[in-house]
């Protein structure tokens, strides 16, 4: 599965912009930084889940995976009005469009909301009957809280979504979905980041009680962190981990690193225990 350049560029952008901040603060990269970050197990392993679990149901905007097969758009704000990106699907049907909204003013006085999205999906059928779709979704959104403080979401998406009984209420989920997030304090000055990167196999997500609760398959993930600001002395401490999802149902799943500590996750509160 190959995301063509001009959907990649979106979360390419989100991470150039970080990396090129910091260079021009001069500050050394994580090889010869002296100061070196407790690493929080249990926090990380909360992230990596729930950014997981915020990205397929739309939680950052796009592909909604509990909107089901025949609406799997959420419907977005634009000014006043209700705008929503697709309807009855047919068999080859293929949604194909950029947008962009934003909302506020003065960032003293609200949150400024910028998105940014592009939507491709293509309806798959089985003899003639819909039967599940594949999506390619890349979006960003920059949330400007103040003069100085800046957070940002980037999500890529691609992955096959498809019915495995006749309810539709239990698909399959099988690709891979990219994710940044970042929070930047420019006044202070400082920045935490994570950078993940996600391969779905075999997942199996039921979604009769309208939340999507994955109940078996497994997740693959690299994600890599940074940090900077005073805690670290102005340096910039990067690390990358290796890990595995198990889903157990319940919008539970066993988060373990290679090698090292696993947690086991609530999708929804982010609440991590030990395994």
């Amino acid at each position: 599965m190959k995301l063509n350049l001009t959907r990649t560029l979106f979360v390419l952008a989100a991470v150039v912009l970080f990396y090129t901040s910091c260079k021009k603060q001069n500050t050394p990269s994580a090889s010869s930084a002296t100061t070196k970050a407790v690493i929080d197990y249990k926090t990380l392993s909360s992230t990596i889940g729930t950014q997981f679990y915020k990205s397929i149901t739309g939680q950052y905007g796009g592909t909604d995976v509990n909107k089901g097969i025949t609406t799997p758009f959420a419907t977005h704000d634009v000014g006043n009005q209700k705008v929503l990106l697709s309807s009855v699907p047919l068999c080859g049907f293929v949604m194909d469009t950029t947008f962009s909204t934003k909302t506020g003013i003065n960032p003293m006085v609200d949150t400024v909301k910028t998105h940014f999205e592009n939507l491709h999906l293509t309806y798959t059928c089985d003899a003639g009957q819909v039967n599940g779709y594949i999506v390619r979704d890349s979006l960003v959104n920059v949330l400007n809280h103040s003069l100085f403080v800046f957070d940002t979401y980037a999500i890529t998406q691609y992955y096959a979504v498809k019915a495995l009984d006749q309810t539709y209420k239990l698909v399959s989920m099988d690709g891979s979905l990219s994710s940044f997030v970042e929070t930047k304090n420019i006044e202070a000055p400082n920045s935490v980041s994570t950078a993940s990167i996600y391969y779905l196999v075999g997942l199996k997500v039921n979604f009769a009680s309208g939340s999507a609760d994955i109940t078996a398959g497994t997740t693959s993930f690299k994600t890599t962190s940074s940090e900077f600001g005073p805690q670290l002395n102005y340096k910039t401490i990067t690390t990358t981990y290796y890990g595995t999802i198990v889903y157990l149902g319940k919008h539970k799943a066993k988060v373990t690193f290679t090698p090292g500590a696993a947690y086991i996750v609530d999708l929804v509160t982010g609440v991590a225990t030990p395994a």
